[in-house]
């Protein structure tokens, strides 16, 4: 089980090593990587906004 965890996280099935899978893994979830490569993407968009007014 646990090799079949780790052949899905890197992006490979059941498909890809005939045989070797001892159940069926259906992964229908964006990659992990994928998401963490987005969410450091969109956080380097955010930015702080200093109004002229709160210097007064």
């Amino acid at each position: 089980a646990a090799i079949d965890f780790l052949l899905l996280a890197q992006g490979h099935g059941c498909e890809d090593f005939d045989g070797m899978c001892c159940f069926n893994l259906s992964d229908h979830s964006e990659s992990i990587y994928q998401s963490i490569a987005l969410m450091k993407k969109n956080l380097e968009k955010i930015q702080k906004d200093i109004s002229p007014w709160d210097k007064w």
